[in-house]
């Protein structure tokens, strides 16, 4: 038994997991066991802070357009799939048989796994227990307003709160959401999910750490990162670090690690990467919720070039308004060079101070405590 069953399902990266982990510790913190239900290709890279996690027979997306859902091996997914992930999704609620329901995204993103998730609210629903929405704070804009209706409806029907991780100083829900104003009840904004950094003494920053997040989409940005350190004029005799992410193609990997000049490392991840982060002199990034939290976090000097394929709005309209803010510049990939990136580089400054809440784990973990001893 568990209190709080968690669904996650990650499909190309890992930054769903990795802000999920970060709540799911701050919940066992506030003295709740949690199981994970996760549904993507397991790696022994990730950690779910989870008192137990149930692999679901686990799925892919086929592209970076999120055509279609594979398995790990690549071959596409059909209904018997679908039947065998419901039945075994429903099994690990009921030997969970938790005092809460966390599902992230769904309904407002992960709509291909209505399916499971459908009937994992109805026996969450019959049940009595609570069910809450975990959701960042921008949502990918759907050019179909029937499908924005469909997720309003969906948690009308269901939830009993949407936990957005974001802070409305910056921008509210329904900057991204046209019908938030049919579930306002429901919408409660718990500040950003970042890392609690360690204080202490000021470390002296030094070098270059390029990242791509997981590693699915990034390569072309690593490549160009690598090529621009030999026209950085400040930072051309420094130590770089590059972090491909565990889900970098594996061929890619080996080819750049053959052809890596002098003075640069490559790095599957990093299990640091945050305090390497806090000594960087700049990052280099996408701009993923996650990486713009540990900017934030560590008030690192940024550069960020935001994954915009697949119809996938959310980092670049992120990137542009902490961009205004002064928090990084911000670069689109579309002619980007080698030179005009070591240029943004060498032009890198410390981040604004922006007044936004940063405790969004602690937040919702106070939240989800409160609903299950009754408080709320």
């Amino acid at each position: 038994m568990s209190d709080v069953f968690v669904y996650v399902q990650h499909l190309l990266g890992i930054g769903h997991v990795r802000r999920m982990a970060l709540i799911n510790q701050a919940m066992r913190d506030n003295g709740l066991s949690i199981t994970v239900a996760s549904g993507g290709v397991p790696d022994d890279g990730i950690d779910f802070a989870a008192d137990r996690v149930v692999q679901l027979s686990p799925c892919k997306t086929a592209d970076s357009n999120f055509s279609g859902l594979e398995d790990p091996n690549g071959n596409l997914l059909g209904d018997e799939w679908k039947e065998r992930r419901k039945t075994e999704l429903l099994a690990a609620f009921k030997a969970s048989a938790p005092k809460l329901v966390l599902i992230e995204m769904f309904p407002f993103g992960r709509r291909a796994f209505r399916f499971e998730l459908i009937p994992l609210l109805e026996a969450a629903k019959k049940a009595g227990i609570p069910i809450i929405c975990s959701v960042r704070d921008l949502l990918v804009r759907k050019k179909d307003p029937a499908k924005t209706q469909w997720m309003a409806d969906i948690a009308r029907k269901y939830l009993d709160a949407v936990l957005v991780h974001g802070d409305p100083q910056l921008f509210g829900f329904d900057r991204s959401f046209a019908q938030a104003d049919q579930i306002p009840d429901l919408i409660v904004h718990t500040g950003y999910v970042a890392p609690a950094m360690k204080t202490g003494a000021t470390v002296s920053r030094e070098g270059v750490l390029v990242s791509a997040g997981g590693g699915a989409v990034g390569a072309e940005l690593i490549e160009l990162a690598i090529n621009a350190r030999s026209h950085s004029s400040k930072f051309g005799q420094s130590r770089w670090d590059i972090v491909t992410g565990p889900h970098f193609p594996a061929a890619r990997f080996d080819a750049v690690a053959r052809n890596l000049p002098e003075g640069i490392t490559l790095h599957r991840f990093l299990p640091d990467f945050r305090e390497r982060m806090a000594g960087a002199a700049v990052s280099v990034s996408q701009a993923g919720y996650n990486t713009l939290m540990d900017v934030l976090a560590t008030r690192t000097p940024a550069v960020m070039v935001p994954f915009a394929e697949g119809g996938e709005s959310e980092q670049t309209e992120r990137a542009e308004i902490l961009s205004k803010e002064g928090v990084i510049s911000l670069l689109d990939l579309d002619g980007l060079s080698a030179q005009s990136l070591a240029k943004q580089i060498d032009r890198a400054s410390q981040p604004a101070n922006v007044k936004i809440a940063l405790d969004g784990a602690q937040k919702t973990a106070s939240i989800v405590a409160g609903m299950i001893k009754g408080q709320v």
